[in-house]
């Protein structure tokens, strides 16, 4: 199989414009990867590595076990990809199985979660007023409270702000309606914003 990288956590300003739909040159990339071509396989790992790896973090909340799903993900895709015939489901095929391996691996370890290691989650670029102090101790403390919420709660909110996919993506993706997405989403904005450690400024934030 070809080589896995683990790709960057930045914020991708282009990824809610990717997440609208498949596009003709993005399908014909995965039904060659599907049908056997190597070099169209490793443009699918350099397409959805990014996505797969954010997944498992939110489900993990640890670099190291995630980057391993990663792997494990794309072997799968790999070993299976003969059996795989729809390219438009792909992009779901492999969140769901990013989703089912991370969960199995947290159920063997049942950890806690390290708010520290919300550090790649975070856009340290996002413009937030205030001296540098204030920017940190702002992140700071919505990793503590992201890293809080249940599991399913930081899979959407890492779907729909940090990977910027679209609604129906995202209920693809994690086998829900709409209604029971905007459910999610509006439970889990409305537990930061409740939530003491923060600020008014960093509650309008969230």
């Amino acid at each position: 199989m070809p080589a896995v990288t683990t790709p960057v956590l930045t914020p991708s300003p282009a990824a809610a414009d990717a997440a609208a739909g498949m596009d003709s040159a993005e399908r014909i990339m995965v039904m060659a990867a599907l049908a056997g071509d190597d070099e169209a396989f490793e443009t699918v790992i350099r397409t959805y590595s990014r996505r797969v790896y954010v997944v498992a973090y939110a489900i993990l909340q640890d670099r190291s076990e995630a980057e391993d799903i990663v792997q494990e993900t794309f072997l799968k895709a790999h070993h299976q990809r003969g059996k795989l015939r729809e390219p438009e489901k792909f992009p779901a095929w492999l969140v769901t199985v990013t989703r089912n391996g991370a969960r199995d691996r947290l159920r063997r370890r049942r950890p806690q979660a390290d708010a520290a290691s919300f550090d790649s989650l975070v856009d340290h670029g996002a413009a937030t007023p205030g001296s540098a102090m204030e920017t940190e101790e702002h992140q700071a403390h919505l990793r503590r409270a992201l890293a809080t919420l249940p599991e399913e709660y930081r899979t959407a909110l890492t779907l729909r702000y940090l990977e910027g996919l679209d609604y129906r993506a995202i209920e693809t993706a994690m086998g829900l309606s709409n209604g029971a997405l905007r459910g999610i989403l509006g439970r889990a904005l409305g537990t930061l914003r409740r939530m003491p450690g923060l600020s008014p400024l960093e509650r309008s934030s969230v």
